[in-house]
């Protein structure tokens, strides 16, 4: 029977216990709630800021500015908070850092229960920012919605993609030790590949790729709007914005084992190796006997 390499290495090697100092762990998951409240307010409130300005639409001139917003977002905060909690913000991101034992199954519990809750508290803050506002609340607090001319299948298929390529790009940018992970700048690829997801998945799924970021606006929405609201913020599709980055999580964690796999013939190297100090040896022989 083969077993997935990803859940192979959970069972073998499970993850360190990172949850035995309990203030540590407190003080990660609340800086991971105020870092993820302040990404999905800033990144939000761009979708409702351009909206007002340039009308509620898909074109570039509104696409661009949210996809910034987010990506320029997520890098400063990965280097504020990166070398504390490691920059996570994303529930998905999180449960990679499962997939591959950078931490335990609590403590990525008690982060997605941070980033969920950054995630309420910001699209709280963005509709009393905007509060005055006759459309109320404005623009769904910058929503993720699925565009009418796409199926679920279609949306789940483009969250699960873009939330693969963003994920792969944290995998080899900030765990890869051979690679740029020990230099200050994974954040900077990290940041741009958010930017380019936005600018692919914006128009047609309003681009989630975090189910935090999704949760947040749909949450206040439904409690405070109308019913209405509700059901726009939350349609059947919901689930792609949940279940695509989850995949994606799963999929990348496998394709890493993939990337580091050692095909290096360390037999064929050590026969060689042996071979050359046989003919070193006998070359000293030869010198001896002349």
């Amino acid at each position: 029977m083969v077993m997935s390499p990803t859940i192979s290495a959970l069972i073998n090697n499970p993850a360190p216990d990172d949850t035995s100092n309990r203030k540590k762990v407190i003080k990660h998951s609340l800086i991971e709630f105020f870092a993820t409240g302040g990404f999905i307010y800033l990144g939000t409130l761009a979708a409702v800021s351009t909206g007002t300005k340039l009308g509620d639409g898909d074109d570039v001139a509104r696409v661009f500015p949210i996809a910034f917003a987010f990506g320029i977002t997520i890098m400063c905060l990965v280097y504020a908070i990166g070398h504390i909690t490691g920059g996570h913000m994303n529930p998905g991101v999180s449960l990679l850092m499962y997939f591959q034992r950078q931490m335990s199954l609590k403590k990525m519990v008690c982060y997605w229960f941070a980033q969920l809750l950054g995630g309420l508290a910001a699209s709280g803050l963005v509709w009393a920012s905007v509060s005055n506002y006759s459309s109320n609340p404005p623009f769904m607090l910058g929503s993720t919605t699925l565009d009418d001319n796409i199926s679920a299948g279609n949306g789940f298929l483009l969250e699960m993609l873009g939330s693969f390529f963003f994920y792969f790009v944290i995998s080899q940018t900030a765990l890869d030790k051979t690679g740029i992970a020990t230099t200050s700048f994974p954040a900077i690829p990290i940041g741009f590949s958010l930017v380019v997801v936005h600018i692919c998945l914006v128009p047609f799924t309003g681009c989630g790729v975090n189910p935090a970021r999704t949760f947040g606006p749909a949450m206040v929405l439904c409690t405070m709007a109308s019913s209405d609201e509700c059901a726009n913020a939350v349609g059947d599709w919901w689930w792609i914005y949940y279940v695509g980055p989850f995949v994606a999580a799963f999929l990348v964690a496998e394709i890493t084992h993939l990337v580091n796999w050692d095909v290096e013939d360390r037999k064929y190297e050590t026969a060689n190796i042996g071979d050359m100090e046989d003919e070193e040896d006998q070359s000293v022989g030869d010198e001896e006997v002349e």
